[in-house]
């Protein structure tokens, strides 16, 4: 389902993005008490549409029971198009603990928790998604329900009644986690479609980081735990710079902005995440990244193509600045986890899905004693263990990474004679294997691609004079784009044209005039009177011209070749004698 919805994404148009969220997990009571809406029913199908928020998953559910509100027998519900929300199968049965939108629409409270799938009569939640502790302090183990009392308990508390939760049953029990041993660098990341990883393709320049505002309230500003949870991660061979501290609402589920901001008091209910409760508890923040995965959009580091991250973000959710609940261990804790979510890094007690036990794959190193555990432990105060510092290595390590293209020598222009052909080429550098792509115009303009030009020579007949450029695109992004190559189209070499002196031969009717001319091909004649070559009045054209004068005129042509050349003739004149039936044509 993770790989459907990514593919979904993408036939948007949109950048993927890769998060994961940190919960105080409230009592079930409290969760019940604050929801908008409680439904029973069957999925029926979801497909994916545009909303205000953007794009998002609209699941149909057939309604079996409204325990709170009164939707239509048919109910939509919405959820950001994300890894991490709430999945549901066709035809399946769900209880759903809904927050309406202040668009009217409904999503599922506070994300993994408000999602119970009735399964062989358990009311279940994805534990696997649910990371963070309780409203006591204590680490988060999700519990499975029976489900029969507990949607009895649901319908007491909404009806007000007073009515014990007595509907938790013990949990089957799962594998032990595995030894580590030697790993991938793309089994210590997330999935992303393809089953690639993503990381940074930067390292060692900077990524720079903004603060888009401060925490308030007993916390702090938030300041000192993001330059602690950078400096943890950058030992590691990272280089995260909190350069700015500009004011930037912007968070996780908005618009890409091209800036990796932190936001605390994150409005984040379009998620269907509300604010967070200091006395219960609910989602403490998000995290991740974004990235391309075509083209220039991956790289290949220690032999293994990742997705190129572009941007990520963490946002904390809005409520949790007032709280006392929160210690500064934890609060430090989370945001060193979610900057490592933004570096790439899944859970080390989870498959790269977030789906299942890590147990289940054994090609993935595992641990349970991580920052990086989907359950957050206590103590660590944001310091990196042994699984943290052994994914860090791997996936960011001294090992060469992927050098971008670059032209080292530009294509230059030339000039070819009109039917010549002209060799241009490029030489470039960078992690291969390289691939070219020429093109016509100004360089950036990959409007009109040379037909058959991917190589770094290539030859071309242009008619006229044209521009060209290269594209170079490497294992890893970005792509290099050369300058703009000119190959000047000067005419064939074209002879003077040479005139013989014009004649006048007598006709029945007058006279024919008529010249040989030399020196190139397909002529052009202009015939002019007037006694001085170059000046006087057209006459007419072509080769012979017939002439009806009355009295004595003279005559001269310009002639033109096909190239343009010309030259005017030497006048020949016609005399004309009065009084007499015999005319001469007299050169001069």
């Amino acid at each position: 389902m993770l790989r459907l919805r990514v593919l979904l994404l993408l036939t948007f148009g949109l950048a993927p993005r890769i998060f994961a969220v940190m919960y105080i997990v409230p009592a079930d009571r409290f969760e019940i008490e604050r929801a908008s809406a409680i439904i029973v029913g069957r999925v029926l199908s979801s497909h994916v549409e545009a909303s205000r928020y953007g794009i998002e998953t609209v699941t149909d559910i057939a309604l079996e029971e409204a325990i709170r509100g009164t939707p239509d027998n048919r109910f939509r519900v919405h959820e950001p198009l994300v890894p991490g929300v709430p999945e549901f199968a066709d035809g399946e049965r769900v209880l759903l603990l809904l927050y309406q939108r202040d668009d009217g629409e409904y999503t599922v409270l506070d994300l993994q928790l408000g999602a119970f799938h009735l399964v062989n009569e358990l009311a279940l939640r994805n534990a696997s998604a649910i990371e963070g502790w309780d409203h006591d302090g204590r680490m988060h183990r999700e519990q499975q329900r029976s489900a029969e009392p507990f949607l009895a308990y649901v319908r007491g508390i909404v009806r007000g009644e007073a009515i014990a939760g007595n509907y938790f049953v013990a949990n089957r029990a799962t594998q032990p986690l595995r030894p580590t041993s030697s790993f991938t660098a793309t089994s210590y990341t997330l999935y992303y479609s393809g089953g690639r990883g993503t990381r940074w393709n930067v390292f060692p320049s900077a990524v720079n980081w903004n603060q888009g505002n401060s925490e308030t309230g007993v916390l702090g500003s938030g300041t000192p735990e993001i330059a602690a949870a950078f400096s943890a991660w950058n030992a590691g061979g990272t280089n995260y710079v909190l350069a700015s501290a500009k004011a930037n609402p912007n968070g996780f589920l908005d618009a890409f902005d091209g800036v990796n901001n932190i936001v605390f008091e994150k409005n984040l209910t379009s998620a269907g995440v509300p604010p967070f409760n200091c006395s219960s508890g609910g989602a403490l923040g998000m995290g991740g990244m974004t990235h391309a995965d075509f083209g220039s959009g991956v790289h290949v580091y220690q032999g293994e193509t990742f997705g190129t991250t572009l941007e990520a973000d963490v946002s904390m959710n809005q409520g949790l600045g007032a709280c006392t609940t929160v210690s500064s261990d934890q609060f430090k804790t989370v945001i060193v986890h979610e900057v490592g979510h933004t570096l790439g890094f899944r859970h080390s007690d989870q498959n790269r899905q977030l789906t299942a036990a890590c147990s289940t794959d054994s090609t993935l190193d595992c641990s349970s004693a991580a920052v990086m555990n989907h359950i957050l432990l206590s103590g660590l105060n944001g310091k990196l263990q042994q699984w943290d510092k052994t994914a860090l290595s791997s996936v960011y390590g001294s090992a060469p990474a992927c050098t971008p293209p670059s032209i080292t020598v530009q294509p230059a222009g030339t000039a070819i004679i009109s039917g010549n052909p002209a060799q241009l080429a490029v030489t470039a550098s960078g992690t291969g294997p390289l691939s070219y792509q020429w093109f016509t115009g100004s360089s950036g303009d990959s409007s009109a691609p040379v037909n058959g030009g991917i190589t770094a020579t290539i030859s071309v007949k242009p008619l006229f004079t044209t521009s060209y450029w290269v594209r170079v695109t490497g294992a890893c992004s970005p792509p290099a784009n050369s300058s703009a190559a000119v190959v000047v189209v000067n005419p064939l070499s074209c002879p003077f044209v040479v005139l013989d002196a014009p004649r006048a031969t007598e006709v029945s009717d007058g006279f024919q005039l008529s010249i040989n001319a030399s020196g190139g091909t397909s002529f052009t004649y202009r015939w002019f009177e007037g006694a001085t070559p170059g000046a006087g009045s057209e006459l007419g054209t072509g080769n012979p011209l017939h002439v009806q004068p009355s009295t004595t005129t003279s005559y001269w042509c310009r002639v033109t070749n096909h190239c343009g050349n010309t030259a005017n003739s030497s006048a020949v004149t016609i005399t004309i004698v009065p009084k007499s039936t015999r005319h001469r044509a007299v050169r001069h």
